[in-house]
């Protein structure tokens, strides 16, 4: 019985030795934080009680630092820390997140304030153009309110912008102005394309592009490019402007096409040859082929040119 005993404080023993090395507190190689100060849990793996003590301030906000073995172990001694595995690390690197105040986060807050303020159509959204170059800056993610706009004000015609914003974890206020340009959805081509060939859907994509240039060169949208014949050739990536497209020719040059004479009820057709090309209800001049003088007609079709009330000796044409 005593044996038995015996083996039962040996293995509670063990068991709990066991638990106590697998509770040790163990250095972690990478911290990412989010406050002011790096505590114990921060920085361990099983802190236990210890987990809320502060160790040290955390980097600047969006900024990483390397803390050496040696400053860790004193500031683990000055908060009553001392117990711990290191995991053979030498240092700890310790990242603080924060904000990220670019030129993109400038943008799209100059465009919810636009928006707040119903100066953008819909549609439309605004790009922004800086007057002075803008270096990364990182506000306390922290922080209830990151960034908080102080000031905001539109030039004329929304063309200009001045603001003054508050980012928490600086004591001064960022104040920035520039241009703004309005975009807006616009039609651009995906692959290049010859001139007289035709748009099919997969030729067009939507992009923003500046909404005083589409205005000043006409709106189009998809279903009017879809089956129109391009003017001129144009490289993939350009813009489609209304001078740029026309309906497709229905009819080439010299093709043989079926010419309609129409008098009241009766119709009558005879070969005739096209002397120009032509789109769908546009005039063009055909050789009548019956009897060799050109005839101007209406084109109604793909390779039909109409002539309506005709002289009454072409009724007699077979």
């Amino acid at each position: 019985m005593f044996k038995s005993l015996s083996k039962s404080v040996l293995a509670l023993t063990a068991a709990l030795m066991a638990q106590s090395a697998l509770a040790m507190p163990v250095l972690k190689p990478s911290v990412l934080v989010d406050t002011k100060v790096v505590t114990v849990g921060d920085m361990f793996n099983n802190a236990g009680v210890h987990a809320e003590t502060p160790l040290f301030r955390s980097p600047a906000p969006g900024t990483v630092g390397a803390v050496p073995l040696t400053s860790i172990h004193l500031a683990a001694q000055r908060a009553g820390f001392a117990n711990y595995d290191t995991a053979g690390l030498s240092q700890v690197r310790v990242e603080r997140a924060g904000v990220k105040v670019d030129a993109g986060y400038i943008n799209q807050l100059v465009n919810e304030e636009l928006m707040a303020r119903e100066l953008l159509l819909e549609g439309e959204t605004a790009q922004v153009r800086l007057n002075a170059a803008l270096n990364t800056i990182f506000a306390d993610s922290a922080s209830d309110n990151p960034v908080m706009v102080l000031d905001f004000e539109v030039g004329p015609n929304t063309r200009t912008f001045a603001a003054r914003l508050a980012l928490a974890g600086h004591s001064q206020p960022l104040q920035l102005n520039g241009r703004i340009d309005i975009m807006v959805e616009a039609p651009f081509l995906t692959q290049t394309k010859g001139k007289g060939e035709i748009l099919q859907l997969s030729d067009i994509e939507m992009r923003p592009a500046s909404e005083q240039l589409v205005r000043s060169q006409g709106v189009l949208h998809i279903e009017e490019l879809v089956g129109k014949s391009l003017t001129r050739a144009l490289r993939g990536g350009s813009p489609l402007r209304v001078a740029d497209v026309t309906e497709p020719d229905l009819i080439s040059r010299n093709e043989l096409v079926t010419l309609y004479f129409q008098k009241g009820a009766l119709t009558l057709t005879v070969k005739a040859k096209a002397m120009q090309s032509a789109a769908l209800n546009e005039p063009v001049t055909v050789l009548n082929l019956m009897s060799n003088k050109p005839i101007q007609g209406i084109v109604t079709g793909a390779g039909a040119v109409t002539i309506s009330n005709g002289p009454a000796k072409v009724a007699t044409v077979n």
